[in-house]
């Protein structure tokens, strides 16, 4: 029997290298393609995001804001994980260290890029003196988690909007909620449109991009997706029983998740929330609910498993909890407004800095700071440029 040739890595066509780049959608995906040998860097040209997001857009408010620059930012969320911890990992028992940081880029300031709180928009200004300038990939194993695009008025620090982005070549655009109606603006174009649905207009809570469409979903849990021509399609009803006070839409595993939260009005402070003033915020519970597509309704779901839910004012993303060291999963993360973790399993409460293991999740370099990182917008230098 004659002896099978083994091909080197190096070797593979081009054809065959122009089919694998063409399913990386991330920086890093690429950058770790290009790390491969010579010749696969050669093949890959520079990572460009499929849809280039202009720095401004187009005025959305009141009359006597006019003047009002819009701006619109995007940040990437990573888990990090050292390699050294990996390798670990890999040959015992042990969970590996993981952590996650928040990293907006600023296409003002040359490609500047900035810490971001992992649940909100704020800004961790100035760094740290122990973070490092540049997390290396020789020195982390670097995953993405998820994107989040805010939009700004330039001259109102409490003021940010949740935007969902659907990148659709052929017509890319952005829907946000404010004011409980739906908006929608074509990248490129120079007007909102509010979307026309008399049910939940004034109602709506969350938007993001599901199936390649819009969707949204009002106070009550009715639920829209959003076509290329604006029109709506109901695909699940309001919440059998009753709901709560505030919800959040996300896709994980290609499933649609809802989370909403029941709020005590017996705390009566004041907490500016995406675009919007909220004056009670501490939860009381949270339930969570998958969209039966079929059925159009919402299924309660009881337990996450091993996974970690992280509820941002800004997006909301899902991981393992074996991607941190003695952290426990079937948990939520969230501001109220200080970093609080909610045991699904007995349903308690507890302050993130109460428990090492979830403080180390957000804070790998440096002792926790506290909730609030300093003032949303700043356009102070600290002295550092962090690159990735």
């Amino acid at each position: 029997m004659p002896k099978m040739s083994i091909s080197q890595w190096s070797d593979l066509p081009n054809e065959l290298l122009e089919i694998i780049i063409d399913h990386l959608h991330t920086k890093i995906d690429l950058t770790r393609f290009s790390s491969v040998c010579e010749s696969w860097r050669s093949s890959a040209l520079p990572y460009r995001n499929r849809v280039v997001l202009p720095a401004k857009v187009s005025y959305l408010g009141p009359s006597h804001l006019q003047e009002s620059s819009l701006l619109l930012t995007e940040s990437t969320v990573y888990h990090l994980s050292p390699l050294e911890s990996c390798a670990m990992a890999s040959t015992s028992n042990s969970s590996p260290s993981g952590w996650i940081v928040k990293i907006k880029e600023n296409q003002e300031l040359g490609q500047q890029l900035h810490l971001i709180n992992p649940l909100s928009p704020l800004r961790v200004h100035p760094l740290p003196d122990s973070f490092p300038k540049v997390l290396n990939s020789l020195q982390f194993r670097v995953f993405e988690l998820t994107k989040s695009y805010t939009l700004q008025y330039s001259n109102l620090n409490h003021c940010n909007y949740k935007v969902a982005l659907n990148p659709n070549q052929d017509c890319p655009s952005l829907m946000v909620v404010a004011a409980g109606v739906l908006w929608h603006l074509k990248l490129g174009q120079d007007r909102w449109t509010a979307i026309d649905d008399m049910e939940s207009q004034l109602s709506y809570e969350d938007v993001i991009v599901y199936r390649g469409k819009f969707c949204a979903v009002d106070e009550f849990g009715r639920a829209v997706v959003v076509d290329s021509d604006l029109k709506i399609t109901e695909i699940a009803s309001v919440i059998s029983g009753g709901a709560g006070d505030k919800k959040n839409l996300l896709v994980f595993n290609g499933e649609l998740l809802l989370v909403d939260r029941y709020l005590s009005k017996k705390h009566n402070y004041m907490y500016y929330n995406i675009g919007r003033r909220t004056s009670s915020v501490k939860v009381e519970k949270f339930r969570l609910y998958k969209l039966n597509l079929d059925q159009e309704r919402w299924v309660e779901i009881k337990s996450l498993g091993d996974q970690i839910l992280f509820l941002g004012e800004d997006c909301s993303y899902i991981t393992s909890a074996k991607n941190f060291s003695r952290c426990r999963g079937n948990c939520i993360i969230y501001c109220d407004p200080e970093f609080k973790v909610y045991n699904l399993d007995n349903r308690s409460f507890a302050p993130v800095n109460q428990q090492p293991e979830y403080i180390n999740i957000f804070n790998p370099f440096t002792p926790p700071p506290p909730p609030h990182y300093g003032p949303r917008h700043s356009n102070g230098s600290s002295g550092k440029r962090l690159c990735i």
